[in-house]
């Protein structure tokens, strides 16, 4: 889809409303949403209204940030904190709606979410990228979208898996019948994740550093639990047991990112260590099972 393929920040069914409503035109007509252009057409977009992002009324300060200029800003997100509105979490206290103040006015692909160009799930740590102006944010999501964006994890996982390093590939869907959770499923999206492992402890578990390739929901907790080692803390996924009391949430952070500045034209680099519950128990893990 050529819309698609342009303009990779806006969701396919925000593009589809577009065609649907008229403000796309193929050689000044309607064209079919399924259309596929020809060399020397002529595409006409009439954008929607310019919105401005939605200011938080939240006390909530801004996470620290990790890098900031004209263009983007990269934070550091504490665990427990929702990364944008959605059904149960429109109480201002989003990391969107925390940010906006920092974004540029203009047409953002998705109105609820502005800036936003990838996502972490509310117990998940660490770096997250944000986009100031509609523009940067869609060269971002085509970096995404063309898998040019580095992303590093770190995990600490129940049990040591046999390899050292390896790949984890398969597909996901949504769960069949828990709709909030998803699953391994034979016809799902595909999802890639490379690891390895930094430390073993004792044989009942280990700090992972997970690098994936494509960015499927819940896809590292998914997959982890999938080869028999949830990630420590995740509940949802497979860690019932709760083996290690000192832990009160899933254990995963987001620890490294490395992107093409979409201004400046360069390579750059980011990290953050874990915070403090992360490095505690890794300390007490490490004390337990030496």
């Amino acid at each position: 889809m050529f819309l698609a393929a342009e303009f990779p920040a806006w969701s396919r069914t925000r593009l589809q409303r577009l065609i649907e409503g008229g403000r796309v035109l193929v050689d000044g007509e309607i064209p079919s949403p399924h259309l596929k252009l020809r060399a020397g057409q002529s595409v006409q977009i009439t954008w929607p209204a310019v919105h401005s992002p939605q200011i938080s009324k939240s006390s909530r300060p801004l996470p620290p940030i990790i890098y900031e200029d004209g263009y983007l800003l990269v934070i550091n997100k504490p665990a427990g904190m929702v990364v944008h509105p959605a059904a149960g979490h429109y109480d201002g206290d989003t990391l969107v709606e925390i940010v906006a103040p920092k974004l540029k006015k203009g047409a953002w692909p998705e109105d609820l979410r502005p800036g936003l160009v990838h996502r972490l799930d509310r117990d998940t740590s660490g770096l997250i990228l944000f986009a100031k102006t509609p523009q940067i944010q869609t060269k971002l999501s085509r970096q995404f979208a063309e898998r040019k964006i580095k992303k590093t994890y770190l995990a600490l996982v129940k049990g040591v898996p046999e390899s050292r390093e390896g790949a984890l590939e398969c597909r996901i869907s949504r769960h069949p019948k828990m709709r909030q959770r998803f699953a391994v499923a034979a016809t799902g999206r595909w999802a890639f994740t490379k690891f390895s492992v930094r430390e073993s402890f004792g044989g009942e578990a280990a700090l992972l550093e997970l690098n994936p390739l494509t960015g499927r929901t819940h896809q590292l907790r998914v997959q982890l639990a999938a080869i028999g080692h949830p990630i420590l803390g995740d509940t949802v996924y497979g860690d019932r047991q709760n083996q290690f009391p000192f832990i009160h949430r899933q254990m995963l952070h987001a620890f490294q990112i490395e992107f093409n500045h979409p201004q400046k034209d360069r390579l750059v680099k980011f990290t953050a260590p874990p915070p403090d519950d992360f490095q505690d128990a890794l300390k007490l893990i490490r004390l337990n099972h030496p």
